[in-house]
């Protein structure tokens, strides 16, 4: 449902206001992106850690310490950065970006920033009291719903970049509001018994170190846009955006699986499980391979007609598409390695690894955009999120001795290429095919390669994780029809 309003949402701007408008509003909002990891500091991933881990030895009173420290300091952070920014917005638009109007949309955007770093950090705390529903709720259909009604409806009224900007406003504040009341429906920070025990310390030295990792990784992906917007044109930077967005569906399963994988690591590890641990990671990453494969390779069969969706002006950045994808599967295949390190409680590794492949990330950039452009950037951005991904591995296995790959691994490779080359012959142009067709093919090669991964029989445990998304659908759909009937 996210990814479907998402790119709904997408489809709706460029369509609306054309690359050079939506480069614009990616340079603003990577500008706010950028403020908001200073402002919440690393608090986010730390509760992300510390409330699963008191939760698992029913330490109420510093769960609960835990959760209003973190919000206490992000709020005067977050403020105080919006603040900052606001006087440095003009200066950052006409010194690196030549184009006054991303001053006046960052200016706009930091209004959000306090919803934003709040929103985050309660959200954090609600995927670590493991009710997944509530971030998902929050996070993945009141939010990007918010803003695609409002931006509708600020298009109908004329507003272009404006109602851009005003509907991610919106949508930040609907997701704080939702946020802040699934944060006191599920967790005792609201009852006065027990009091508060604040690990102020703990909690800041396990934090700090994530913030700047999370800024490091931040840059090693969105310091592509920044400089494109120096070296090139908001156009390059608009066209570029749609690519990483769409690139992004490749990493989907990995995202959706670490929201209930990261508090289980953390768990498992504190009581020592590690023969589940590894169990778990296998299982997990296989899964997450495998529905990851058929979509890196349906951008490769489609890669024009699924950015002409955008516009004709987006069809250029096909090859892009393709480049940044490859990346992303590395990163799929590897499964949740970063994750892995940071709830075992080594987050200063990770930030020697972004240390690294930021640096790499600003060279290849620095050096392949004058010449490529979008596709020098696609190219960087995607080889240093293999390179990071496959160091991850290596320590894992280094610190830990545990791996996720067996030799079933190598089912959905056979079932992908299999589809693939049969709906190759098909096509016959897979490249110059309409949109119609186009979603035709891709369904008839999902259901191929549905067809061939059964056909090479499935083990315990994939039945197992099949019976529980059946469960899960079963359940959802009762919820909805329970809601409705409401």
């Amino acid at each position: 449902v996210f990814n479907i309003l998402g790119y709904i949402t997408t489809i709706v701007i460029t369509r609306t206001v054309g690359p050079a408008v939506f480069g614009i509003f990616n340079l603003a909002n990577t500008i706010t992106n950028m403020t908001q990891i200073f402002s919440s500091a690393g608090l986010g991933q730390g509760l992300l850690r510390f409330v699963a881990f008191y939760k698992g030895r029913a330490d109420i009173a510093r769960l609960k310490g835990a959760i209003i420290f973190a919000t206490r300091v992000s709020l005067f952070l977050s403020l105080l950065f919006a603040v900052v920014m606001f006087y440095l917005s003009d200066l950052i638009a006409v010194r690196f970006f030549s184009n006054p109007d991303v001053g006046l949309a960052i200016k706009i955007l930091m209004i959000s920033l306090p919803f934003l770093t709040l929103r985050e950090l309660w959200l954090r705390s609600i995927q670590s009291l493991q009710i997944i529903k509530y971030q998902v709720y929050t996070q993945k259909i009141y939010q990007p719903a918010a803003k695609l009604i409002s931006l509708v409806i600020l298009f109908l009224l004329g507003l272009k970049l404006s109602g851009i900007l005003a509907a991610s406003i919106i949508s930040a504040l609907v997701g704080f509001l939702f946020a802040f009341y699934y944060l006191l429906k599920i967790s005792p920070i609201h009852k006065k018994i027990p009091a508060p025990i604040y690990e102020k310390k703990e909690i800041i030295n396990f934090s700090l170190p994530l913030s700047l990792t999370q800024f490091l990784d931040f840059i090693i992906f969105s310091i592509n846009f920044l400089m494109l917007g120096y070296f090139k044109t908001t156009t390059d930077v608009g066209i570029y955006a749609v690519v990483a967005k769409v690139g992004g569906l490749v990493v989907l399963p990995l995202a959706s699986f670490n929201n209930i994988f990261a508090p289980m690591i953390s768990e498992f590890y504190s009581r020592n499980e590690m023969n589940k641990l590894e169990d778990l990671f296998k299982t997990v990453t296989k899964w997450i391979f495998t529905l990851s494969l058929p979509v890196f390779l349906i951008f490769i069969l489609f890669a024009q007609p699924i950015m002409g969706i955008f516009g004709q002006s987006f069809v250029i950045g096909a090859v892009a598409l393709i480049v940044f994808g490859a990346g992303e599967l590395i990163n799929a295949g590897t499964g949740s390695v970063g994750i892995i390190l940071m709830m075992t409680g080594r987050p200063k590794i990770n930030l020697l690894n972004s240390i690294a492949l930021c640096v790499l990330n600003i060279i290849l950039n620095y050096l392949l955009i004058p010449q490529y452009g979008i596709i020098g950037t696609a190219f960087a951005t995607g080889l240093s999120i293999a390179i990071v991904n496959i160091l991850r591995l290596a320590e894992v296995y280094y610190f830990l001795r545990i791996h996720p790959f067996r030799l079933n691994y190598l089912k959905p490779c056979i079932a992908g290429f299999l589809s693939f080359f049969l709906v190759y012959l098909v096509a016959d142009k897979p490249s110059t095919v309409s949109t119609s067709t186009m979603v035709i093919l891709s369904v008839l090669y999902i259901g191929l390669y549905v067809v061939f991964i059964f056909l090479f029989k499935l083990e315990k445990e994939d039945e197992y994780i099949l019976k529980l998304i059946y469960q899960k659908l079963i359940n959802f759909k009762n919820g909805i029809s329970n809601t409705i009937y409401k």
